[in-house]
């Protein structure tokens, strides 16, 4: 008897499943999975394809398809002259449940990740301060090994403390709040957080470390920061891998940067818009492969006050400065630059300029795991994936 003949009872199939045998027998009154044979005795023979059908079955109900769906396309509906088409279709609608899904998981992942860090702050003893002339910038330093600066803008020590959990081994991570940022509180008469300012902040901090060059990973805005490091303190920069940078200075795109300006001009008096329309503009929160765009328009539900008072500060002072930077190209091919983008960041603002920045710098564009935030979404897969880079 072949593999696809063999016959399996149904304790051993629902052990397969991960279920208990009643849950199979209820499947089969509801209608949700075909009977199977039975022998002679009245017991229930399941073949491989059978179990192959039930473990598609556990994905479906996990993962949220309706069970009207799910019996369609356990039974293939019957009365369709072509069950495959309809299998098809089905998974097709179910998949983008699930990334829409996984979509908003990843907001609110980033939300409570900032909660985490603000907690952490009040429960355990106060990070490390650097004093500035205008402002005093927090950090936070772990693990062993050579010195590596992660580099956010808006993102801090928040969201990159999965990703610093994750190289603590091999390196000493240093993470900071950007001003304005997290426990970098904003400060009457602090200057506004241009690229050139941040990074000025950054070398400061770099200093009290080494005078010797440094290593850097910068994502999103701190990614730009890092470009200011580069040309105006070379001696500092090492190496420094870029990810999505979201340079709209690159993209030769007038109605992309018209409608960035727009929600940047409205956040002070109206951040839900600005939220919104930055959302809609950049795509950064979607998934989208090779053969996939980002949606044009997803609602946002209401942002709580902190959310609409940090983007006042995020997209009415920070973001401009950072996606209208114009990057120095002829200075920076003389520094050690490493250009990333998310495997599913296609399509999106942030990867196209990462695409037309590597192009400029003469530089492949690695490809890194995730999306525009994968850094703090996958953190893992994006530790093992940044180490190659980094020399280890």
């Amino acid at each position: 008897m072949s593999e696809r003949e063999e016959r399996f009872g149904i304790g051993e199939v629902a052990a397969r499943a991960g279920l208990e045998p009643d849950t199979l027998r209820y499947f089969e009154r509801q209608g949700i999975l075909p009977a199977p044979r039975r022998d002679t005795a009245g017991r229930r023979q399941y073949v491989a394809a059978d179990v192959d059908l039930i473990r598609m079955l556990v994905h479906l109900r996990e993962t949220g398809m309706p069970l009207a769906d799910i019996a369609r396309f356990t039974g293939a509906d019957t009365e369709v002259t072509d069950p495959s088409r309809l299998r098809l279709e089905l998974l097709t609608a179910h998949r983008q449940r699930v990334e829409d899904r996984r979509e908003a998981l990843d907001r609110a992942l980033e939300v409570i990740t900032r909660k985490i860090a603000d907690y952490t702050d009040q429960v355990t003893d106060s990070p490390d301060v650097l004093e500035r002339p205008d402002t005093t910038i927090a950090y936070s330093v772990q693990g062993t090994g050579p010195l590596l600066f992660l580099v956010g803008a808006p993102a801090g020590r928040a969201g990159f403390a999965a990703l610093a959990d994750e190289l603590a081994g091999q390196f000493t991570v240093v993470t900071h709040d950007p001003r304005g940022i997290g426990a970098s509180r904003m400060t009457r008469g602090m200057a506004a957080p241009t690229p050139e300012v941040l990074a000025e902040d950054l070398a400061a901090l770099v200093d009290t470390f080494t005078g010797a060059p440094a290593t850097f990973v910068g994502t999103s805005g701190g990614a730009v920061t890092l470009l200011q490091l580069a040309k105006r303190h070379p001696d500092l920069v090492g190496s420094a891998v870029l990810h999505e940078p979201p340079l709209i200075t690159l993209l030769d795109d007038a109605a992309l940067a018209d409608r960035a300006a727009s929600a940047f001009a409205v956040a002070t008096t109206d951040p839900q818009r600005a939220v919104q329309e930055f959302f809609d503009l950049s795509g950064a929160a979607h998934h989208t492969g090779p053969d996939q765009a980002p949606p044009t328009h997803i609602a946002l539900p209401e942002l709580p006050p902190e959310e609409l008072d940090k983007n006042r500060y995020f997209l009415g002072r920070m973001a401009g400065p950072s996606v209208f930077y114009e990057p120095d190209i002829q200075v920076l091919r003389r520094a050690r630059l490493t250009v990333c983008a998310g495997s599913l960041s296609h399509h999106q603002m942030a990867r196209r300029a990462a695409d037309a920045l590597a192009v400029l710098l003469r530089l492949p564009l690695i490809e890194m795991p995730g999306n525009h935030v994968g850094a703090s979404a996958v953190p893992v897969e994006f530790a093992r994936a940044l180490l190659p880079l980094l020399g280890r």
